[in-house]
């Protein structure tokens, strides 16, 4: 089954993504940035205030109503788009695997992405980044973004700060930077982010979560085994002990959203319970993403 399937496609058609200037550059493509210089097309009149550039003042617009105005442009941008998917062993849980809907959300900000010309690529990391990060330039990559995510599968241990450090020694063009995680590591990702946000890149985080997450059914003496360094401990599961579990993931979780915070980044959770396009509303629906009817 792709991935991106056509019901999916017909919900992302109607989305735009929205990046801020300071995280764009300026290049030929699709997605438009405002800015108070002359540009590439015309989007609005603003009062003329007193040290503004006379050459944007619109006299056509002075004959005809007696006012100073401004003209004001949208310069062309290219907002490079980099997704990093979570591919580590805990990715593996939950009814759909949190992997899946990973997969699913890591397409399709790739696929607003690409409609809008920008430059998108997917980079899977657990203990280090994946060597083979997929970019996609248009409609003719989507089978390869497909087979890219199908084999994205779920592994190992997560090392986000070292895969952080890789991916900047590696070079990585300022723009937007997705990291699609469910944040299970126990700790790496103040100091990730807080590289990303030193490195100019604008920061969206999504929390992929699944129940087992916070309300495990393990009762009764156990040997629980860590799903991304395969450590094993045997221990004795009561209510007391499951009580302290929960108040420690949602500690660390909150930890996760204030470090994301800190960095002027954005946080949202998405529960694998939730309809593919409820899914994706969600995300999609957040600020600084919008419809495109809501774009105009």
């Amino acid at each position: 089954m792709a991935i991106l399937d056509r019901t999916v496609r017909r919900v992302l058609d109607r989305m735009r993504l929205v990046v801020r200037p300071s995280a764009t550059a300026a290049r030929q493509g699709g997605h438009r940035s405002p800015f108070k210089a002359s540009g590439v097309e015309f989007a609005d009149h603003r009062p003329y205030v007193s040290g503004d550039d006379v050459r944007h003042i619109d006299w056509k617009a002075f004959a005809r109503h007696g006012h100073l105005v401004l003209r004001q442009f949208e310069e062309e941008r290219d907002a490079f788009v980099h997704v990093l998917l979570d591919v580590t062993g805990s990715m593996s849980r939950g009814a759909p695997p949190k992997i899946e809907v990973a997969r699913t959300l890591a397409g399709a900000f790739v696929y607003v992405g690409m409609r809008q010309f920008d430059r998108a690529r997917v980079i899977p990391f657990a203990d280090e980044l994946d060597d083979r990060p997929l970019a996609i330039r248009g409609p003719q990559d989507l089978p390869q973004l497909e087979r890219f995510l199908g084999d994205s599968e779920a592994a190992g241990p997560t090392f986000f700060d070292e895969a952080i450090q890789q991916l900047a020694a590696r070079g990585l063009p300022r723009g937007l930077v997705v990291v699609i995680s469910d944040f299970m590591a126990p700790d790496g990702w103040e100091d990730g982010f807080r590289r990303l946000g030193a490195m100019g890149h604008e920061l969206r985080v999504i929390h992929v979560r699944c129940q087992e997450d916070l309300e495990p059914a393990w009762r009764g003496e156990l040997e629980l085994r860590d799903a991304e360094t395969d450590e094993r401990v045997r221990l004795r599961v009561n209510d007391a002990l499951l009580k302290r579990y929960r108040a420690e993931v949602q500690r660390h979780l909150e930890a996760v959203r204030e470090s994301c915070r800190k960095t002027g980044g954005w946080f949202q959770d998405v529960d694998v319970s939730m309809a593919t396009d409820a899914q994706l509303l969600r995300v999609f629906g957040a600020p600084r993403l919008r419809s495109a009817a809501g774009a105009r």
